[in-house]
């Protein structure tokens, strides 16, 4: 054997050499369920969820603490719960310390749509809010807005 195939096959012995052992140094192929796969992308609905309940729970608040909202106070009162649901989203945010802005961003576009759209599950659903909330405040609803609409500050926008 001449002096050249022999260093070409120590080179191709230490080439297999090293990945021998870069294959036994590589960590072993994961073995987690696919539960734990899609607890990620369900914590991101989870999150817009939370948007949601917050509204739902900020409005209850609302009512019960100042009654059924007078006419001049429509846009304070959207104000109000914004507030109050963005207030409640920091709070939620600090539980989810390492991926806070992910989670932060869905919690909010949970409170937005349920905010300027939460009207229409009244007029779709008027006998379970009368219960939750009050007679009154479906009346009063029903009054500023109109079904499959959303209700910006005031302002009933028709989607029909």
């Amino acid at each position: 054997m001449s002096t050249e195939q022999k260093s070409f096959q120590d080179r191709v012995a230490r080439i297999s050499q090293r990945a021998e052992e870069a294959a036994r140094k590589a960590p072993p192929p994961r073995t987690e369920s696919i539960w734990k796969r899609l607890a990620y992308p369900a914590s991101f609905l989870g999150a817009f969820l939370m948007g949601v309940l917050v509204v739902f729970l900020t409005r209850y608040i609302q009512l019960q603490m100042a009654g059924v909202p007078d006419a001049r106070q429509i846009n304070t009162q959207d104000f109000i719960g914004i507030g109050l649901a963005s207030m409640a989203g920091i709070v939620i945010s600090l539980f989810l310390k390492d991926k806070q802005k992910e989670f932060a961003s869905a919690s909010t576009a949970g409170v937005l749509l349920t905010t300027f759209t939460f009207h229409n599950l009244v007029w779709k659903y008027p006998a379970y809010f009368e219960r939750i909330y009050s007679e009154e405040w479906v009346e009063f609803i029903q009054k500023l807005t109109e079904p499959s609409s959303l209700y910006i500050f005031g302002i009933v926008i028709g989607m029909n």
